[in-house]
């Protein structure tokens, strides 16, 4: 997996409307394939992405700590966006696929075998607490009522109302969803109608 210097564009989750891709590799995917993969996404294809579409200022990758669980994708990249003009800006560019996948490199293996879980536009509501550089691990819950529950163990937390549900396993996306910026101690938390509870470790990108 490549490593270097962070080349985001921006802090994470910092930005008033997000785009979320999750996709889960094969899992008889081999480790030299795998290390391709991510090789690929953090050197390239998240480069490709914000050249390709007006607004995007910023991404993120993560990778789900707990394997084993089911309720999210294993694999999470997280673009900010500017404003709402490039959240609408977004929605007509996904009306015409074919007119920004021309601009991507061809995927490795690896990705042409992966199945999309996640694919969601986000909105800011809220945030408390504050961070100041880009955030180890994040614990994200998804639910039903934009209550931000106090956690002193998170060093900020930051709501977001879904603004579009492009892909979403059955029933589909919860309403509203809640992430928790670097813990410190332990991650449990308490918020009602969770839809699911996941945490993640970051990936160090590459510039491209």
């Amino acid at each position: 997996m490549a490593t270097g210097r962070d080349d985001t564009g921006s802090h994470p989750f910092s930005y008033p409307f997000e785009y979320w891709v999750g996709m889960d590799t094969d899992p008889r995917t081999t480790p030299e394939a795998l290390a391709d993969f991510n090789e690929f996404y953090n050197t390239t294809h998240v480069h490709e992405v914000i050249a390709a579409h007006p607004g995007f200022v910023g991404v993120s990758r993560y990778e789900l700590l707990d394997a084993q669980q089911h309720a999210g994708p294993r694999w999470l990249a997280v673009y900010e966006m500017a404003d709402e003009a490039a959240a609408e800006q977004y929605l007509k560019d996904n009306a015409r696929p074919w007119l920004h996948r021309k601009k991507y490199s061809p995927w490795p293996s690896a990705r042409r075998k992966a199945r999309t879980v996640w694919r969601m536009l986000w909105r800011q509501v809220s945030t408390t607490g504050s961070i100041d550089h880009p955030p180890e691990s994040i614990l994200i819950v998804g639910m039903n009522t934009p209550e931000i529950s106090e956690h002193p163990e998170f060093a900020r937390a930051t709501c977001f109302e879904l603004f579009r549900e492009f892909a979403h396993p059955a029933p589909g996306s919860p309403r509203f969803c809640i992430v928790y910026e670097d813990s410190t101690g332990d991650q449990s938390t308490q918020e009602p109608q969770v839809a699911w509870r996941l945490a993640y470790r970051r990936i160090p990108l590459v510039s491209s």
